[in-house]
């Protein structure tokens, strides 16, 4: 008798805990960071659209990334949005220190990485496998306390465009 009130009760806790995450995934051998936002999407974030492309640096261990400005034109850099896509550099391999903590945004657990160059930049990066990984850097010069702000309000945006197995969303 107990079996019956279970499984239901089981299924309906279970169901209470999805997030669903809009967007179209990227392809697996993607490797354009520009993809990780459509034009519609950054303009719903306030920036201009289409992103600039950025070479890869691997002497710096950097993946290619891409930069949308600021769609206000007295914007400064702090208006910025630099996204990474990385297939072929390890996160602990770009990141040389530990996660200083975790934010679930989207649905997805995005890693938050202290700058060594200082509290005025934010990077939110999430790993995808041993050697890929997507990373979000913004900045606020004129307030650090800001620095997370269009990164955090990006990361659900671009969540759903990550190649992540279903059960990591």
């Amino acid at each position: 008798m107990k079996g019956r009130f279970l499984v239901p009760l089981v299924a309906l806790l279970l169901g209470g805990c999805t997030v669903a995450v809009t967007g179209t995934p990227l392809s697996a051998t993607s490797t354009d960071p520009c993809s990780l936002l459509t034009d519609t999407e950054a303009a719903s974030l306030g920036l201009r659209g289409p992103g600039n492309p950025n070479p890869a640096q691997p002497q710096l261990a950097t993946p290619p990334s891409c930069t949308w400005s600021s769609a206000n034109p007295d914007a400064t850099y702090d208006g910025t949005l630099q996204a990474f896509y990385s297939t072929d550099i390890s996160i602990e391999k770009h990141y040389l220190t530990a996660p200083a903590g975790v934010e679930r945004l989207g649905g997805v657990a995005w890693n938050r990485y202290l700058s060594p160059v200082g509290d005025f930049i934010c990077d939110l990066a999430v790993k995808i496998s041993d050697t890929s990984f997507v990373a979000l850097s913004s900045q606020s010069l004129a307030n650090p306390a800001k620095a997370c702000d269009l990164a955090e309000q990006a990361a659900p945006v671009v969540a759903g465009h990550l190649p992540l197995p279903r059960g990591e969303r």
